[in-house]
């Protein structure tokens, strides 16, 4: 059986290649399943979903600055890691209890 170290290192590499312009994971949680199959890993990740600048416009302006800190958000996803293996197994939507 992997570490819970080791199934968070797994979930933590497979962010970077599946989730794109996703910036500054934090580990937000970790169990392993009932039947000890799989780790759950929680990962939390900023998206950068700000809208682009428009030709001649001042970045500084007010509304720049507003869009600029909405389109900024923290996305959650629980990450599935097999227990023995280590092999990632997927992920999905994190829904809080």
């Amino acid at each position: 059986m992997i570490t819970f170290n080791k199934a968070a290192d797994v979930a933590l590499e497979n962010i970077t290649s599946l989730v794109k312009g996703a910036k500054n994971p934090i580990l937000e949680g970790a169990i392993i399943s009932n039947d000890e199959k799989l780790y759950e890993v929680t990962y939390s990740y900023e998206i950068d979903k700000t809208p682009t600048r428009i030709a001649g416009t001042n970045e500084t302006s007010a509304i720049s600055t507003l869009a600029g800190l909405l389109g900024k958000r923290r996305e959650y996803k629980v990450f599935l890691v097999d227990a023995q293996t280590g092999k990632f197994r997927g992920f999905k939507n994190y829904k809080e209890q």
